[in-house]
């Protein structure tokens, strides 16, 4: 059997769990969404991800379970990152996010770890997700206690809104023509 990062996926997701999951504190956990976005990952923090991840999975230096599972929809504020232990990173402005029936306020940031294995992955691997995308996610909430700061990690709840990306890719083609047309009357 694979171990996965987090205890929804083998610890206390399985009848008989030696862990039992911890209860959603709903408005709590909300309070810790971020007013800024967290930090881009730093070349060498993705270098060493192959290295640093294990320990994560560990809960040293790692993700704190919160009990709660939240649904959002958010914009990409910088292009997606892939480091050495396979995961992407992917930073969202929320445009709505709820933990049951809580929403967020407004305003709010959320980071996005896509484990390999997963439809989230294959997603950010196929599509090289780039700022300003559109995305619909769910999942477990988690804290990241390097940030700290809250993320969600997503397996099978997340949907890169087309819109989004085919707006990039007509903005892409036309910067394209207008190039090649300024060097053609230039």
């Amino acid at each position: 059997m694979r171990i996965r990062h987090l205890w929804y996926y083998g610890g206390t997701a399985r009848p008989g769990a030696i862990l039992e999951p911890r209860s959603c504190d709903a408005d709590g956990t909300i309070a810790k969404l971020s007013g800024a976005p967290p930090p881009a990952l730093g070349w060498f923090s993705r270098l060493i991800a192959w290295f640093t991840t294990p320990f994560k999975f560990l809960g040293i230096s790692g993700w704190e379970d919160t009990g709660c599972s939240g649904e959002g929809r958010g914009r990409l504020v910088r292009d997606a990152q892939h480091s050495t232990d396979g995961f992407w990173t992917v930073d969202v402005s929320l445009e709505g996010f709820a933990i049951g029936a809580l929403p967020a306020p407004h305003g709010r940031f959320l980071r996005l770890e896509c484990e390999p294995g997963t439809a989230a992955h294959r997603a950010c691997a196929s599509l090289r997700l780039r700022a300003r995308d559109d995305l619909r996610f769910g999942g477990p909430v988690v804290v990241d206690t390097d940030g700290p700061f809250l993320e969600i990690h997503p397996a099978d709840d997340f949907e890169v809104i087309e819109a989004g990306i085919a707006g990039r890719r007509r903005a892409e083609a036309s910067a394209k023509a207008d190039g090649a047309a300024r060097e053609r009357t230039g």
